[in-house]
C-alpha cells in the first residue's frame, strides 16, 4: 500500500536560508518535533551526500525510535530528499524549494509512504496532521531566524 501527501507553503526568507534550515541537523532540532540526531556512515561526504546512509533517532511518545535513512537527492538550494525505513513502512520525504522573490521561498513538500499493513492507513491520517504542524514550525523557525539578514 502506498500513499502520497503533498503540502505547499510560502516562507518569508531567501531560498538559501530555508534550505539551510532543512539541511542542517542543528537547525532540525529547533523545528522538528522529537528529532534527536542523525548518525552518518563513516564515509559521509557533506558536499556529495547522495546515496549515503544514516540512522535517524526520533523521540516518539516517550520512546526513542531509530530509522534507517538514505539521502536520495541533494541539489542545494532547490531540493533535498531522504528515505527513512522502519519495520512497517518506508517514507520518502522530498523538499522542493523555489525562489519567488528576494526574500520569499515556496516549499513544495512531498511525502511518499509505503506501508506494510493496514496500520498504515491509520498512520497516514496522523502523518497528515503531524506534517502540517512540522512544516508550519519549519516556516516559523526559518522566518524568525532570517529576520531580514542572511
Amino acid at each position: 500500500m502506498s500513499k502520497t501527501t503533498n503540502y505547499s507553503l510560502t516562507i518569508n526568507a531567501p531560498i538559501e536560508a530555508v534550505f539551510e534550515v532543512i539541511d542542517s541537523d542543528e537547525h532540525m532540532k529547533k523545528w522538528m518535533d522529537g528529532f534527536i540526531e542523525n548518525q552518518y556512515d563513516e564515509n559521509y561526504n557533506r558536499e556529495n551526500p547522495v546515496g549515503h546512509k544514516f540512522k535517524q533517532k526520533l523521540k516518539e511518545d516517550e520512546e526513542i525510535q531509530e530509522y534507517e535513512g538514505e539521502i536520495i537527492s541533494y541539489k542545494p538550494p532547490k531540493e533535498l530528499s531522504v528515505r527513512l525505513k522502519h519495520s512497517n513502512f518506508t517514507v520518502d520525504a522530498i523538499y522542493h524549494l523555489s525562489s519567488i522573490g528576494a526574500n520569499q521561498t515556496n516549499l513544495d513538500y512531498e511525502c511518499k509512504l509505503e506501508m506494510e499493513s493496514m496500520m498504515g492507513f491509520i498512520f497516514s491520517w496522523f502523518e497528515k496532521r503531524i506534517l502540517v504542524k512540522q512544516l508550519d514550525r519549519l516556516k516559523k523557525y526559518a522566518e524568525e531566524r532570517f529576520d531580514g539578514v542572511l
